[in-house]
């Protein structure tokens, strides 16, 4: 493919970032791996890519980290070992990370990755589309973060990326699952053979996640023995359901006047969710601190982790809350809680839009917790080296032997 060229001034400053970034990315004697996200804002996929990258970097291998906006709270946690991107800045937003077409099949053929991984549906179309319509020899391989189908709030571009999903992914040269429901649902809602999925937990680091919980906490509850917390760390977004979840704490609190609850993040249903509280007159009892830089503190001296969504895919913050031994309830929606928990073995699961089964699940978690030693050990199965344990011997397989 011709490089791109420029047409006018815009086009002209486009093209020169296009040949810098390109001419910034990694060349070297060891297997180059290519990673595609948006960009670094706070989210369980940018946190998981992130994750991944560093850590095969810290394995030997020399990654590039492609980014349409080299920003967002996430980057200071990327490693120097892992070289950044930058993406030609779009000027049609309606377009969005398909404007990166051009270049992106630019960048894959100079540098000829091992691999491409992008994360989110988006980016993985994209590059599925250079790998079906241009003779891009880099097997590209989506990771799809959540339940395929189930999503709640999808956005017109949204719903178009939904129908090119089923004709896309099956193109890709495999397809990375971060959970076993998560690959149902593809198989369920696409053409995509199971064999063409392979399912890799997400890796957390669980002594990191420790090491930082013992950090103290600014919050008079949080440091209050007499109080119960019960908490929240996540996007306030329509598929977490926190209107389900202020209703359920509005009833627990409602028989433990000791009882308080702690909504930490951002999002765009953040006013609503402060609606919904002033409208209950919880107020009092309720905390909406925005986004934390640490929540690991957090869970850590809570009481119980409420998490109310509709739909998930691995959700990390489950994985976390058991590094520090933090009581877990759950919607047992799809997917992700019930394998985290093993069907509830490490903590309690609850029928979806069960507001009533949610505050009784957490009244009872309350009155009487699980061993936190046993549910730290639950978490270190999700630790990083037996994950990219995994990972190198899906590279082995599905990339370095094609």
């Amino acid at each position: 493919m011709d490089e791109p060229t420029p047409s006018d001034g815009a086009g002209s400053a486009v093209s020169t970032v296009a040949e810098q970034n390109i001419s910034a990315a990694t060349d070297g004697d060891r297997p180059l791996l290519a990673f595609f996200i948006p960009d670094l804002s706070v989210g369980g996929a940018e946190q998981v890519a992130i994750t991944i990258a560093n850590g095969l970097a810290t394995r030997g291998y020399d990654i590039d980290l492609l980014l349409s906006r080299a920003s967002g709270e996430l980057r200071s946690e990327l490693s120097e070992q892992v070289s950044i991107v930058e993406l030609p800045p779009s000027t049609t937003p309606v377009v969005g990370v398909a404007a990166h077409l051009p270049f992106l099949a630019t960048y894959l053929n100079k540098h000829k990755p091992a691999a491409l991984f992008p994360h989110l549906e988006h980016p993985s179309i994209v590059s599925l589309a250079l790998n079906k319509f241009l003779d891009i020899e880099t097997t590209v391989i989506p990771t799809q973060h959540s339940a395929f189908g189930h999503e709640v709030e999808a956005t017109p571009k949204d719903q178009i990326v939904r129908r090119i999903v089923p004709r896309l992914y099956p193109a890709s040269d495999q397809i990375i699952s971060v959970s076993e429901g998560v690959a149902d649902s593809l198989t369920d809602s696409t053409p995509v053979e199971r064999s063409d999925i392979s399912v890799l937990y997400n890796p957390v680091d669980v002594e990191q996640i420790r090491g930082r919980a013992s950090q103290t906490v600014d919050h008079d509850w949080v440091e209050n023995d007499d109080r119960d917390v019960v908490l929240f760390v996540g996007r306030h977004a329509r598929q977490k359901n926190l209107d389900g979840w202020v209703r359920a704490f509005e009833k627990v609190v409602s028989r433990n006047s000791n009882a308080r609850a702690i909504i930490a993040g951002k999002g765009p249903c953040r006013a609503k969710v402060q609606a919904t509280v002033e409208r209950l007159g919880l107020s009092d009892v309720v905390s909406l601190p925005g986004f934390v830089d640490n929540p690991y503190r957090y869970m850590a001296r809570s009481d119980a982790f409420l998490l109310s969504s509709r739909y998930e895919g691995l959700p990390t913050v489950l994985i976390e809350c058991l590094a520090v031994g933090c009581p877990i309830v759950s919607t047992d929606c799809p997917s992700g809680p019930r394998e985290i928990l093993s069907d509830g073995e490490y903590g309690t699961l609850v029928p979806m839009d069960d507001v009533d089964g949610l505050a009784n699940a957490v009244r009872d978690t309350l009155a009487d917790p699980p061993d936190p030693d046993r549910l730290r050990s639950r978490a270190d199965d999700f630790s990083p080296r037996p994950v990219f344990d995994e990972y190198e011997r899906f590279l082995e397989e599905h990339v370095f032997t094609t």
